[in-house]
């Protein structure tokens, strides 16, 4: 009788002292590696260096500003990270087929509550099996120390390690409501401003000046002056008449198609940077994440036809 024929096993490595390296390499630091896999710093240690003894090679070099991936090691990380992810998003679908998935998205509270959560019911009638949680967040936090799945930021585009969407430009001009000027006689000289509060929000504290700059009124002085720590408040001191403030288009539309708030001047400051959808590169292929951005993407460009 002919023996059946035994495939030799593949050369894996013992998968605890992977998931340290995958760890300690992402944070590049053992302490955070340790905190994310709850185990102590020496556990983290001794798996590095079973793992340096089982390649035969250093993972790491130890330098005076802490830890630094070696050329070959950088690589081997990345597509550690790579699998771990798959494995994870595949033991999901798995363990979970009949199970409602959570999508975690971390955005600016202005953006969740003028853009996002008005159109958010849509989504989930066309995707009942995604429930997205929704965390309010600023740059302030350390985006690489975050747990998310996508994240809404402000810049150019451009960020380690993320993949970034294109939603829309910042676009911002003043914008008041029938309290404060009339509708009907607009568009108002911007001398106006001199007789009026201007409100700002803390986080966009160049709003005003550069649009006065753009306007060719950067020394002028108005009436009064208003601050907010939060958008979203200070667009509810417009409406409210307290003010005029600078308003991001796609966030006032709704606000702007029902006369609540309306455009004194005809001029709009429009700059590079604009609002990107941003996930980790690693889960480009999820299939919940990609959903999440086709939707949300469709759902901008219909916000920026309305208000046009």
């Amino acid at each position: 009788m002919n023996k059946p024929h035994i495939r030799r096993g593949r050369r894996v490595p013992p998968l605890n002292p992977l998931r340290a390296f995958e760890a300690a390499a992402r944070h590049l630091s053992f302490t955070n590696a340790a905190d994310e896999l709850c185990v102590t710093q020496g556990a983290i240690s001794r798996s590095i260096k079973a793992l340096e003894n089982y390649m035969g090679m250093p993972l790491f070099e130890r330098t005076g500003h802490g830890l630094t991936l070696t050329d070959n090691s950088r690589s081997y990380a990345h597509a550690l990270t790579e699998i771990f992810t798959r494995l994870a998003d595949e033991t999901d679908t798995f363990v979970g087929v009949q199970s409602q998935k959570i999508l975690t998205v971390r955005a600016y509270t202005s953006f969740l509550m003028n853009f996002l959560i008005p159109i958010l019911p849509d989504f989930q009638l066309h995707h009942p099996d995604v429930k997205v949680r929704l965390i309010s967040a600023t740059d302030k936090a350390d985006l690489e120390n975050e747990t998310f799945d996508v994240r809404i930021r402000y810049g150019r585009g451009h960020w380690k390690d993320l993949e970034s969407v294109l939603l829309f430009h910042d676009e911002v001009s003043p914008v008041c409501s029938s309290d404060i000027l009339s509708p009907a006689d607009r568009p108002y000289p911007v001398e106006v401003l001199k007789e009026q509060t201007l409100l700002h929000p803390e986080l966009r504290h160049t709003d005003w000046p550069d649009w006065l700059a753009l306007a060719g009124a950067h020394d002028l002085v108005p009436q009064d002056n208003l601050h907010f720590d939060e958008l979203s408040v200070t667009y509810q001191a417009a409406i409210a008449g307290l003010g005029i403030a600078m308003g991001q288009r796609v966030y006032l539309r709704n606000e702007l198609s029902r006369g609540q708030l309306f455009h004194p001047f005809d001029l709009t400051l429009k700059r590079e940077f604009g609002y990107y959808l941003v996930y980790p590169r690693e889960r480009k292929d999820n299939r919940d994440i990609a959903v999440f951005r086709e939707w949300l993407m469709q759902a901008s460009k219909v916000a920026l036809s309305q208000t046009l």
